[in-house]
């Protein structure tokens, strides 16, 4: 039988995928990402993440026919060359020959948001629509946007990267070195910051008492229990972060017209604590109600763009 490997790439951590040919898991396994010790090192976690998956499945290696591979940055497609990764300080990287080399198949590389919406379009909350926008809230946001079936690329293969588009003027600075950008400002990162912002204003905060007062260690996970439980710091997070967002996705209604927005990534672990404060937002800031498109959370969550990976590579080996 067919297998194919699909390696999601993120800031934080390292995810892969083995499925087989009718695209049912395997094995999976995550490692965190040694970004400091730059791409060799990187590199060598990828290809031991494979080895282990094969291993501990126990598929021979002539099983496998294809790997693929999400990216954070700007990346041609065709030649699997990433241009630049900015949580990375990765430029002109060739990312499908360290794997191509240990392993001897073709190894096929694209941008991480394009492919969270191949996963989501094939296997998740995307299927049936031809029209659709998947955005990546994590380390940074990742996107990808499909029109009338197919991925927008653009001329040189950089379409999508909304996460740099400017929603505030003067806003946080952001890591490609402008200052109000979608993702300076509706990143995990900033959720937390928005939440220790409001916590290091109130001493009786959930977040306090939580942490020991060491506002460093908040997360989003302490966020949510935090909003269920009525905690002003956190309903004030989540309130402020949906304002931003909603800026951000009527933005890309306009431009796109779809006729679905998928959240996924860390944040959209929220679930209905965002949706709720998003939805009525973008509604109120359609030009039209015919405008109106629906926005949910992603069905396969931090497997999205592994198991888009894996769709890209089995399209490679049809090519």
């Amino acid at each position: 039988m067919k297998h194919y490997v699909g390696i999601d790439l993120g800031g934080t951590n390292i995810k892969a995928v083995l499925v087989n040919e009718r695209f049912e898991r395997v094995r999976s396994r995550c490692v965190p990402t040694p970004v400091a010790r730059g791409p060799e090192t990187v590199f060598e976690h990828m290809i031991g993440l494979v080895e282990g998956l094969l291993d501990g499945a126990s598929v021979d290696r002539a099983g496998l026919k294809g790997i693929g591979v999400g990216v954070p940055g700007l990346i041609d497609h065709r030649s699997g060359i990433v241009y630049d990764i900015k949580n990375f300080r990765w430029r002109e990287t060739n990312v499908p020959a360290p794997l191509q080399r240990r392993f001897g198949v073709p190894v096929h590389a694209d941008n991480d948001g394009a492919l969270n919406a191949l996963g989501e379009m094939l296997f998740g909350a995307g299927r049936g629509c031809k029209n659709l926008i998947v955005l990546t809230l994590g380390t940074g946001i990742g996107c990808g946007i499909v029109a009338d079936g197919t991925p927008l690329r653009g001329r040189n293969n950089f379409a999508a990267e909304v996460g740099h588009m400017v929603i505030e003027l003067g806003g946080e600075r952001c890591v490609c070195g402008k200052r109000g950008c979608f993702e300076a400002c509706c990143s995990a990162g900033a959720l937390i910051r928005y939440a220790a912002g409001f916590a290091g204003e109130d001493e009786a905060s959930f977040l306090r008492a939580r942490t020991a007062g060491n506002l460093d260690r908040i997360t989003g996970e302490l966020i949510a229990e935090g909003y269920d439980l009525f905690d002003p710091a956190c309903r004030d997070a989540m309130r402020l972060f949906s304002e931003k967002l909603s800026v951000g996705l009527v933005n890309l209604i306009d431009i796109f017209n779809p006729e679905r927005i998928i959240l996924s990534g860390g944040v959209s672990g929220a679930g209905h604590r965002l949706l709720d404060g998003v939805r009525p937002l973008v509604e109120a800031n359609l030009m039209t109600p015919a405008q109106k498109c629906d926005i949910v959370t992603g069905e396969l969550f931090s497997d999205a763009g592994a198991l888009g990976a894996c769709a890209l590579a089995a399209q490679g080996e049809d090519r």
